[in-house]
């Protein structure tokens, strides 16, 4: 505090002398440069008569404040939590801006009570700056007589008194010296006769008028062309200290964020599913931006066999009001939503809706609930190729405030996407390989390897819990005519098939299935009893003889299929063993007569191999 309060008294008497004129001119640069050392030396603690309303420059637009990105903090009002999610960090950067604009005041006022002790007759000096656009402008800060009544609330715009003249451009100054009687000024509640001014406008870097600089005397002829030429070097320097100190406090903000940004890169890096870039994609959203409804869309894999299909996907996160509504809702490209239309053309979509609008936009379809509160959309789409056509997922944001994403929302969400697709890209690639690894390429259905690994694993939970597991050995009845007769791709939409009504049949999320080789395939029911495996096997041996293949001939192809089974009670042998008890059952259900389930019970004689 001494040193502040040293550096300003350096800074008073260089203004002092400058004001003398001539030569002395140039000490007001050095004696802004020591009040702003004295200000950054100042404890941070908001003080001064300082209105609320903050300085809206073009460094504040550079820096992300302006009427059009900050309206609450144009007005000092905190803006009202959403009703749903309301993060820490948006707090934390609301915080931030609050801090740099209440230090602003702060240096403000401390420019004009030092201007007001060293300016001889002056009554009030005031710094205008603009409200919601560079053509009306209000009370920042002030410095008065203890008996002078401000009116804090102020609006100047063009035609509105003596000091509008500034928002002209041809106006550079305004020096009256001996108004005719006095004369009221419209920044007064007591109308005082106002007898001289002088004012300067505030100009950013491009020579914009961004406010002014007022100060007036009860007294005629109490400034002069030199105290105009002093102010106009102040101006400047008040511009520079409100640039400089709400650029410092974007750096920070921006550091912070891409301190966060960064340890969501690390755990992308870490994640290796694509279910977990749909989790970590959600909790970064959540933790940073505020929303009363999200969603995270997928458009689903596409199939290689099928390219030329239309696309579809689902909503695979959804948080907020009507929540329940969204989750897991399926969606085709063709739909018309504006968070379809953010996937299709790979661009962000933002909208505001009117309380006046009843017409509602869908978001995925037209049969979702609609809720008309709904003031702000925006959906950032997050690609794997930032020149695609088309977005792989869409993060969907929904607020009941018309300003809740701005330009600074938007801006973090642009480079969140970036490095979540990134992310994701990888995870597919893996996942892939994974998937060509573990997987047949006709049916999707796990492989020979693969199948005795999760066998293995579950026998020793079914041996651990004390529950069966049914072993299921199928084959195509006469496949080898089917390809001799039809050839193979028709072969290979045989087997395809087949695997779809086998999947159809059990429980996904549970029981195992995969092709064993060739027209082969192993089921395995986990936790069954005997009377559920034989059911099942059954249910499997219908689907498959109700498919109908169509193979450009007068009558359509069907096929059968016969089945073996074995069921592997708790702590008897291995699943080895019972994959070939099962494929015992299978040929003798084949050398029965096909189509046709059996159920292995005891060591058969020697069965030679049917033909298949």
């Amino acid at each position: 505090m001494l040193v502040s309060n040293i550096l300003f008294i350096v800074a008073g008497l260089l203004l002092g002398l400058a004001f003398q004129g001539g030569w002395h001119l140039f000490l007001i640069p050095v004696a802004g440069v020591a009040a702003a050392l004295g200000y950054m030396n100042l404890p941070r603690v908001p003080g001064g008569k300082t209105a609320s309303i903050p300085v809206i420059t073009k460094a504040m637009r550079a820096t992300g404040i302006s009427p059009a990105v900050a309206p609450d903090l144009r007005n000092g009002i905190k803006p009202e939590p959403t009703e749903y999610n309301e993060p820490s960090s948006a707090l934390r950067v609301n915080q931030v801006w609050a801090r740099a604009n209440a230090d602003v005041n702060k240096a403000l006022g401390d420019y004009l009570q030092g201007l007001k002790r060293i300016i001889p007759n002056a009554n009030t000096l005031v710094v205008f700056s603009p409200l919601r656009n560079y053509k009306e402008w209000g009370i920042r800060a002030y410095a008065s007589d203890p008996n002078a009544q401000v009116a804090t609330d102020v609006r100047i715009t063009e035609n509105s008194g003596l000091v509008s003249q500034l928002l002209r451009p041809e106006v550079n100054r305004l020096l009256e010296g001996d108004l005719m009687g006095g004369k009221t000024l419209l920044y007064y509640i007591d109308n005082p006769m106002i007898k001289s001014l002088v004012a300067v406008p505030l100009l950013d870097r491009d020579k914009n008028r961004i406010g002014a600089l007022v100060v007036d005397s009860m007294f005629p002829n109490a400034f002069s062309q030199t105290t105009a030429q002093a102010l106009t070097f102040i101006a400047s320097g008040m511009y520079t200290l409100c640039y400089k100190s709400f650029a410092s406090a974007q750096n920070y903000i921006a550091q912070q964020q891409f301190s966060v940004l960064y340890n969501y890169q690390h755990k992308f890096f870490q994640t290796m599913t694509v279910k977990d870039i749909y989790r970590q994609i959600f909790e970064y959203v959540k933790a940073n931006i505020p929303f009363d409804r999200m969603m995270l869309l997928a458009l689903d894999k596409q199939d290689d066999l099928n390219l030329h299909k239309e696309r579809e996907g689902s909503v695979v996160c959804c948080d907020g009001v009507d929540s329940e509504q969204f989750a897991n809702k399926r969606f085709t490209l063709s739909d018309k939503g504006l968070a379809i239309m953010a996937l299709f053309h790979n661009r962000p979509v933002e909208r505001v809706f009117s309380s006046n609008v009843s017409q509602y936009i869908p978001r995925i379809g037209g049969q979702e609930k609609r809720n008309m509160d709904v003031r702000q959309l925006f959906v950032m789409p997050i690609s794997t190729d930032s020149k695609a056509e088309q977005a792989e997922l869409a993060i969907c944001l929904e607020s009941f405030q018309s300003g809740r994403y701005m330009e600074h929302e938007m801006e973090l969400l642009k480079a969140f996407a970036s490095v979540a697709g990134f992310a994701y890209a990888r995870a597919i690639q893996f996942e892939k390989g994974k998937d060509l690894a573990t997987r047949d390429g006709l049916t999707g259905l796990i492989n020979h390897r693969t199948l005795h690994e999760n066998l293995r694993t579950e026998k020793i939970r079914a041996d651990r819990q004390g529950y069966n597991i049914g072993v299921l050995m199928m084959d195509i009845d006469h496949f080898k005519n089917v390809n001799d007769t039809y050839g193979h791709p028709i072969g290979d939409v045989v087997i395809k098939g087949i695997a779809g009504a086998i999947s159809g049949e059990i429980r996904k999320e549970i029981d195992v299935v995969a092709r064993y080789g060739g027209e082969e395939f192993v089921v395995g029911l986990i936790d069954t009893t005997p009377e559920g495996m034989i059911e099942t096997a059954e249910r499997i041996r219908k689907a498959v003889g109700k498919l109908v293949f169509d193979v450009h001939q007068t009558d359509p192809l069907r096929v059968t299929v016969s089945i073996g089974a074995y069921l592997v009670k708790p702590g008897t042998l291995d699943m080895k063993k019972a994959v070939n008890n099962a494929d015992q059952a299978l040929y003798k259900a084949k050398e029965g007569g096909r189509n046709q389930v059996i159920q292995y019970t005891e060591i058969p004689a020697e069965i030679p191999e049917p033909e298949k």
